[in-house]
């Protein structure tokens, strides 16, 4: 008998284990608005101040433009892996793919503007960030208007 509820003791702690290790298989419910949003808050925090730490470029510098992009551009990207992997409320997800797609079009013209930088292709460096920093009031507004912290998520 106390075998039998030994055994029946480890089974329940090791399936316990395996739920808490990979999750029951069940989706995962979505947060409410003010978890999510406290969520990149907390993703912010990490990256803001590291951004913030540099200094924006005068496009009139080329060399200090391919600098500035070349230390935040890895600091974007992964904050913005950051929060794409953040489970949304249900209904904020229309709204928010729209965002992810202005957010990736911005990033995407620094990844350009970057690679012109890079060859030298200075015309299409000066193009391709002010294109970036043109994006940033549509991208920032529609943020806003979801509930995003701002800068920049």
């Amino acid at each position: 008998m106390v075998l039998f509820v030994s055994g029946a003791l480890v089974a329940g702690a090791a399936a316990i284990a395996i739920v808490l290790a990979f999750g029951s298989g069940e989706p995962a419910a979505a947060p409410t608005r003010a978890q999510y949003f406290a969520r990149i808050a907390a993703i912010c925090r990490i990256y803001g101040p590291k951004l913030d730490a540099i200094t924006p470029p005068d496009i009139a510098e080329p060399a200090n433009v391919i600098d500035a992009i070349s230390r935040a551009l890895p600091l974007v990207k992964a904050q913005t892996r950051a929060v794409r992997a953040l489970t949304p409320p249900t209904q904020l997800r229309a709204k928010l793919d729209q965002w992810f797609k202005l957010n990736d079009e911005r990033i995407a013209k620094l990844e350009e503007a970057l690679r012109a930088g890079r060859v030298p292709d200075l015309r299409h460096l000066s193009v391709a960030y002010v294109q970036f920093v043109t994006m940033g009031p549509e991208t920032a507004r529609l943020g806003s208007a979801i509930g995003m912290p701002h800068p920049p998520c």
